[in-house]
């Protein structure tokens, strides 16, 4: 091991820590300096006995010390030096790519080499001498000087970036992995011309089998539909309680320290927007870590976070660039610096809940420990704007307050959604976090959490979020989303016996009803209103004559019905929502969903020609971009 200069020492087998030795506490430091104010200091402590965080921590979470001097002041306390690295740079080549796991741990960084002399960074000191005996550098003498978190961490990421990057593009179990679907796309691929050359060449046959398909999914799509809704019925005796009441732990337990990542991209007209909502907010500042996830090379988005004077509770963290850039990735890299035992997901125009952290953590204090994750629920605040709008904020009651509850009673797995969902930290590492492949990275993931055993319930506490309102866009939008899901179903359907062995029967058809049902129904969409034209206008079937008069009476019994039960559930949803008014858009949702059938196809092509290509999503385009929120009851 490399003898370390700091006032640690070994004594008897034990390392004695700076208090021992008798070093003087940070306060007092902070105030011999004049760096904080005697009235501050003496809340933090007491904030601390309440919270159990550090007192650094709390003084720089609330803005009464500056990052830097509480630095200095550990550096003092331990006898060390205060190294600033934003403004000197750790030199490159010290350590290897093989110390990126050690000093992304233990929180250092190999800063200065003189002569046979290594300075190391770190904004841990305690740690230093175990991160060190670990790293492969070997020069010598160590000495340890201490820098801010946030230095350390951008410090990390710089002189490691490929190597994090890499590893975090392949984070997610290969064999569960939409990299690893080299052959499945190409049996797509292989399955489509397929079915092109059979509908050219025997088209009774060809819609013969695809009658069948459309059949037994429709029926199974209807038959999980109603039971849904049938499963996740409100009890009219329970009293719920509102959604904007506070909900605190126990005065016994401790609030967890939660972790909330946000990926931006090329969002620099959002950053405002989501530092407004993040300061609603109600969680201690202290016990926030939230990171503004920043792609190399998107200096708009950059300047705008800079300019944008953050609280110190919230850190910009630039990534490294790397292959595939997409949002899974950039939280891949992100969640090896969270400091949270929750981690938190939201998108630059969301607007949780004030009270929805303290949810989430008392939530998942009450539950046991397979219930790794928490899905808020979402909604629009420009639902009003114009039709489709109002189309998608039915589709989301239906989705959120229908089916996913009703999924939650029936124990089927539950695809999660991109924002508004908070893991246990342990459970989401454990799972091989993201797929930074699938561009439905939170749908797989909910899929894998399920296989492992681990349970997602679905909070009664609202994220408001901004809806797609021009339809290119929608398309785009909803094509990736379908994308996602066929790419999902291929990546865990190419191993059925396991599947079905991990999820049981049961939640086997859920995973089919939900994946290949829903992208089966957007793109049969077409065929049923062309069936439907040709019967009313010329009084024949489309079919011709590749289906018996019963068995054409069954198929388009089957559809209609199946329609019927998705207006039903949009019903239900918007009288749960006590937004009645929207009743009258109801009967209009076939034709959106026409419109989605666009989108489907474009995702089928794209799963062989472009599998993970991100097409994003703009915001800020809604005439509520200043973030005017919709209260009325509709």
């Amino acid at each position: 091991m490399h003898p370390v200069s700091t006032s640690l020492h070994v004594v008897g087998g034990r390392r004695e820590t700076s208090a021992e030795l008798g070093a003087a506490p940070i306060g007092q430091i902070l105030l011999e300096n004049d760096w904080v104010r005697e009235e501050h200091l003496a809340t933090a402590l007491a904030m601390q006995a309440g919270t159990g965080a550090r007192l650094g921590e709390i003084l720089v979470a609330h803005g009464w010390v500056r990052p830097e001097f509480i630095a200095t002041s550990l550096a003092e306390q331990y006898g060390l030096g205060f190294a600033d690295l934003e403004a000197e740079p750790p030199e490159t080549g010290i350590a290897g790519p093989e110390d990126a796991d050690i000093c992304v741990e233990h929180k250092i960084v190999p800063w200065r080499r003189i002569g046979k002399l290594t300075i190391y960074a770190t904004s841990e000191p305690a740690r230093a001498p175990d991160a060190i005996a670990k790293l492969s550098t070997d020069h010598g003498m160590g000495m340890v000087a201490v820098a801010t978190p946030g230095a350390v961490e951008q410090s990390i990421l710089s002189l490691f970036g490929p190597e994090l990057a890499e590893r975090a593009a392949a984070r997610a179990p290969f064999e569960q992995s939409v990299r690893s679907l080299g052959s499945a796309r190409a049996l797509c691929a292989i399955a489509l011309g397929a079915g092109l050359l059979l509908a050219l060449s025997q088209p009774v046959l060809f819609m013969a089998l695809l009658g069948v398909m459309l059949l037994v999914l429709n029926v199974a799509t209807t038959f999980t539909r109603i039971s849904a809704a049938v499963a996740g019925r409100v009890d009219e005796t329970a009293q719920e309680p509102p959604e904007d009441a506070p909900v605190r732990l126990s005065d016994r337990r401790p609030l967890p320290k939660i972790s909330l990542m946000i990926p931006l991209y090329r969002e620099a007209g959002m950053v405002r927007t989501i530092r407004a909502a993040l300061e609603e907010v109600d969680y201690p500042r202290e016990l926030l870590d939230v990171k503004l996830l920043l792609e190399q090379g998107d200096d708009e988005t950059q300047a705008a976070v800079a300019l944008c004077d953050l609280p110190n509770w919230i850190t910009p963290v630039i990534l490294p660039d790397g292959a595939p850039r997409t949002k899974p990735r950039a939280m891949n890299l992100a969640l090896s610096f969270c400091d949270g035992d929750i981690v938190g997901i939201l998108d630059a125009e969301d607007r949780p809940d004030p009270g929805q952290l303290r949810a989430v953590a008392a939530h998942l204090a009450a539950s046991p420990v397979e219930t790794a994750c928490v899905q808020c629920q979402l909604s629009y605040f420009n639902f009003a704007e114009n039709w489709i709008t109002r189309c998608f904020q039915i589709e989301y009651s239906i989705w959120f307050d229908v089916l996913l509850r009703g999924f939650q009673r029936l124990g089927l797995p539950i695809p999660l959604g991109g924002t508004s969902v908070y893991f246990r930290r342990t459970a989401l590492e454990g799972a091989g976090a993201w797929d930074a492949h699938n561009v439905t990275e939170d749908a797989d993931l909910g899929m894998r959490l399920a296989r492992r055993g681990l349970k997602t319930d679905v909070l009664k506490s609202t994220t408001m979020e901004e809806a797609n309102c021009r339809a290119l866009p929608w398309i785009r939008q909803r094509s990736r989303w379908l994308k996602g899901y066929l790419l999902t179903w291929l990546s865990h359907m190419r191993r059925p016996r396991a599947l079905w062995r991990d999820l049981g029967p049961v939640g086997f058809l859920g995973f089919n009803v939900l994946f290949l049902g829903g992208v089966v129904t957007y793109l049969a969409m077409p065929l049923f209103w062309i069936a439907l034209g040709v019967s009313v206008v010329s009084g024949r079937s489309v079919y011709g004559d590749a289906f018996p008069d019963w068995a054409l009476m069954v198929l388009g019994t089957s559809l209609v019905i199946g329609q019927l039960v998705m207006l039903g559930c949009a019903g239900l949803a918007l009288w749960r929502r006590r937004m009645l008014r929207l009743l009258l858009v109801v009967p209009t949702l076939p034709v959106y969903w026409t419109l989605g059938a666009l989108a489907a196809w474009k995702a089928v092509i794209e799963v062989v020609a472009a599998p993970y290509y991100w097409d994003k999503t703009r915001h800020g385009v809604t005439r509520f971009a200043g973030g005017i929120m919709s209260k009325e009851k509709w």
